[in-house]
């Protein structure tokens, strides 16, 4: 029998459900017909939820970027990816959100799954981060690379006698962990004044590299980590062994850095003690670099070396490596650039080439930027929001509050731009200096990368060091190609580059 204290429980949750239904049917109405981006295409279930990404991410476990490219053949160039977010693949649409005069904001659900909300990388206004990019531009300029040249060239040597260990022990070297090392080794030599010779860990297989290399993944159930929660415990097991890996390795490194952290901002004196005066705790703790005179927190400090240990090692270590295997795929290029090398260093005896050297290379430069715009860089799209009164991209109104991007791979593999956009073809750079316009391996405007200018040393440092000392064979397996998956950076999956370093004794 029923009692009016169920009967009343009854009603309640009735009513509950009628109003769940009744806003979830006003949701999906609004977002199909009366949003102010009802009129662009895209599919249904993105139209009308923005669990749809989320599924096409963690539950079908695919790429969204290479989704986008399916996208965009069906829908045209621009394309609706959630109710208030659109992705445009005309490279012209590049510049048009991504440019010096724009100020726009950073759309926080993306930016905010970093746990780097802090830093000049993770700052959601552009006043925010030109504030902290200003303090941190002295260390990144020209002129402080120009400085820190020596301390680059010494870990690209490092790198360079771990393969010739390598060789004499008949072993091949497997370029994805050993040009991220190298990279590793110079941010954390460079930013932070602590060494840490991931060059030297056996086969390169630093912990730090492969807790990195695990951890890459785990960026999708960050990204959704709010919105998504429920969707995301309820992944298929399959999908256990890459929202849960083993991180031991960056733990470790994340506490080496809070432990100098917490050195430092109790007693700033030191300073002194760091291996040279071009860290960014130089630069972020000098207070009268500020407005204001104070010196950022121990936890801004934190995020801020975190978001610069991340994005520096895995773009250039990223870029070596694709190059140098399309390289290894074409010998005619590969000789090329040799030839060039030894013209430039005739003897490894001799005097090495400076930087500057190098600059003038114009074969070695080529190679750079074609690796660049192979590597790409950042994959999926940096989601900025639309200010008022609205924009228009790429010739389309875009209405203000709209959250918009176009991936760097939207332009790279341009057809129009760059014929044969799949194929390495270094000379393309040679033919039009045009084309520079167009690699944005390092985003544009004011938000673009703040460590482009040591990075391009890494890079020309890199390719001239191992390419003029060593002749490499490829290893066996010899991977058909290097697939990845999107996950804001490339996440590569497949076959290793595996590479028999032969040193060249001329």
């Amino acid at each position: 029998m029923q009692t009016p204290e169920h009967g009343a429980v009854a009603g309640l949750l009735s009513t509950v459900l009628v109003t769940i239904i009744a806003y979830v049917a006003y949701k999906v109405i609004y977002n199909i017909y009366f949003h102010p981006l009802a009129n662009f295409k895209g599919p249904l279930l993105a139209r009308t939820t923005g669990l749809w990404k989320a599924y096409v991410e963690c539950v079908a476990q695919r790429s969204f970027c290479h989704v986008l490219v399916e996208l965009h053949a069906k829908y045209g160039d621009v394309v609706r990816v959630e109710p208030n977010e659109l992705h445009f693949a005309n490279p012209k649409a590049y510049h048009d959100i991504y440019n010096n005069k724009n100020r726009w904001d950073k759309e926080a659900r993306l930016y905010k799954s970093f746990n780097e909300d802090r830093s000049s990388f993770g700052f959601l206004t552009y006043a925010e981060a030109k504030n902290r990019k200003d303090v941190l531009n002295r260390s990144f300029s020209q002129a402080a690379i120009d400085g820190a040249e020596s301390l680059v060239v010494d870990k690209t040597k490092a790198l360079c006698a771990a393969f010739e260990r390598q060789s004499k022990a008949a072993k091949s070297a497997d370029l994805f962990f050993a040009f991220r090392a190298m990279t590793m080794d110079v941010i954390m030599t460079f930013c932070f004044g602590k060494p840490i010779h991931a060059v030297d860990a056996p086969d390169f297989k630093a912990p730090i590299l492969v807790a990195m290399d695990a951890s890459l993944p785990i960026f999708v159930r960050f990204k959704y980590s709010d919105l998504y929660k429920n969707m995301i415990l309820k992944c298929p097991p399959k999908l256990s062994k890459i929202i849960s890996p083993s991180t031991a390795g960056l733990v470790d490194l994340q506490q080496l850095l809070l432990h100098q952290i917490r050195d430092l901002t109790d007693d700033p004196d030191k300073l002194k003690n760091l291996p040279h005066n071009l860290t960014i705790y130089h630069r972020l703790m000098d207070a009268e670099a500020y407005r204001n005179k104070t010196v950022p927190s121990a936890g801004s400090l934190y995020e801020e070396a975190q978001a610069l240990m991340f994005g520096g090692a895995d773009t250039v270590g990223n870029t070596l490596m694709v190059g140098t295997f399309h390289l290894l795929k074409q010998p005619d290029k590969l000789q090329k650039l040799k030839r060039e090398l030894s013209a430039a260093w005739p003897s490894l005896n001799g005097n090495e080439p400076k930087l500057r050297d190098l600059e003038n290379l114009p074969y070695l430069n080529a190679v750079i930027k074609e690796s660049l715009r192979v590597a790409s860089g950042v994959v999926s799209g940096l989601l900025r929001v639309v200010p008022s009164p609205g924009a228009k991209i790429d010739g389309v109104a875009v209405p203000p509050g709209a959250i918009v991007s176009c991936g760097s791979t939207f332009v790279h593999y341009n057809a129009d731009l760059f014929p044969e956009p799949d194929r390495f073809i270094p000379e393309r750079w040679l033919e039009s200096s045009d084309l520079d316009n167009w690699l944005v391996a390092f985003s544009r405007g004011p938000r673009m990368c703040l460590g482009i200018n040591l990075a391009w040393a890494e890079l020309r440092l890199g390719f001239a060091h191992v390419f003029r000392k060593f002749d490499p064979v490829l290893a066996d397996p010899v991977p058909d190609g290097l697939p990845f998956r999107g996950v804001f950076l490339p996440c590569f999956y497949g076959t290793h580059l595996k590479v028999n370093m032969q040193p060249v004794t001329a």
